[in-house]
């Protein structure tokens, strides 16, 4: 496992907002919503992240990257680190992070976890 680059955390969160946005406007279509379009973007948001990183530590962006949310032992993430992880990605300081140069946005530094590469010829499983 090796850590990721800038590059690479900006195509998984261009892929994953490309999904969240399917998302919405799938529920859009399936039903009434009453809610602000923002508010539910953002809530779809919070709960895209929070499930998928909680049950395999992977989004749609992460499997095509083939990275993967581990802990800073290279652990599977618990859920209550990506809790805060996800609720630290809604904070509009989050972006700023990575504009001054960390590699590891402040939803990573704040729950105590960081974002690998795989290595293809290991079983994606091997990590506990």
């Amino acid at each position: 496992m090796t850590d990721i680059d800038k590059g690479t955390r900006a195509i998984n969160y261009l892929i994953d907002v490309i999904a969240i946005s399917f998302i919405c406007q799938i529920i859009a279509l399936t039903r009434e919503n009453y809610i602000n379009p923002n508010v539910f973007f953002f809530i779809v948001y919070f709960f895209y992240y929070l499930v998928f990183e909680s049950l395999s530590g992977r989004t749609f962006g992460k499997l095509i990257t083939n990275c993967k949310v581990v802990d800073k032992n290279n652990h599977k993430a618990n859920f209550f680190r990506i809790f805060i992880r996800t609720f630290c990605r809604l904070s509009p300081f989050d972006w700023l992070s990575y504009a001054f140069g960390n590699v590891q946005g402040s939803h990573d530094v704040l729950s105590g976890t960081k974002l690998v590469r795989l290595d293809k010829t290991k079983n994606i499983e091997s990590i506990k």
